[in-house]
């Protein structure tokens, strides 16, 4: 009996052990960066500085693109997708990711693909790309959590709008001088 009392003892510490390190496997490679997706964070540091808030809106981000990567064949998800990354060269928000420059020519192309499409929000999508056309970003904050929303967003929520210098920054950290040239050139 006691034979079976010390068995059953290493075999339930071992269970446990077992459990623990796959516990500690799964969480370490969450740390550590290994999921597929970023995870975006929301809560704003209430200790964050000025000077900190802007470095983090305009600092470098992943997922940059310069080719639009859509066309008349492309699915209304992913023609949101590029305009949702399009706003975040001019919005606040804790997190984002992906980035392809607002500029006339982009904006032109995605509008020229919407216009031709039979979009379930070919009517919303295009009231966006008129505004954006016409240089209206006053609600491009709207904009991006409009797209944001749509693709089903937890977090990385624009909570704002970039100032100017702000917004030439980000250009530079993300598209180079060429772009930042081709933008600051338009009116």
């Amino acid at each position: 009996m006691k034979k079976i009392l010390i068995f059953a003892a290493i075999v339930l510490a071992v269970l446990l052990g077992g459990f623990y390190g796959a516990y500690k496997l799964i969480n370490s490679e969450a740390v550590s960066g290994n999921k597929l997706e970023k995870v975006e964070t929301e809560a704003v540091d209430s200790s964050t500085s000025p000077e900190d808030e802007e470095s983090k809106q305009t600092d470098k981000i992943g997922g940059v693109q310069y080719d639009i990567g859509i066309d008349n064949t492309s699915s209304e998800y992913k023609v949101i997708e590029v305009m949702h990354k399009m706003t975040h060269q001019k919005v606040k928000a804790n997190e984002k990711w992906g980035a392809i420059p607002m500029m006339q020519d982009t904006i032109n192309r995605v509008y020229e693909i919407v216009s031709n499409s039979d979009f379930d929000r070919k009517d919303q999508l295009l009231a966006i790309l008129e505004k954006w056309k016409a240089g209206n970003f006053s609600a491009v904050d709207d904009d991006h959590n409009y797209f944001w929303q749509y693709q089903g967003g937890t977090v990385g929520q624009a909570h704002g709008i970039l100032s100017k210098a702000e917004e030439e920054t980000f250009i530079l950290n993300n598209f180079g001088d060429d772009i930042a040239k081709e933008v600051s050139s338009q009116p």
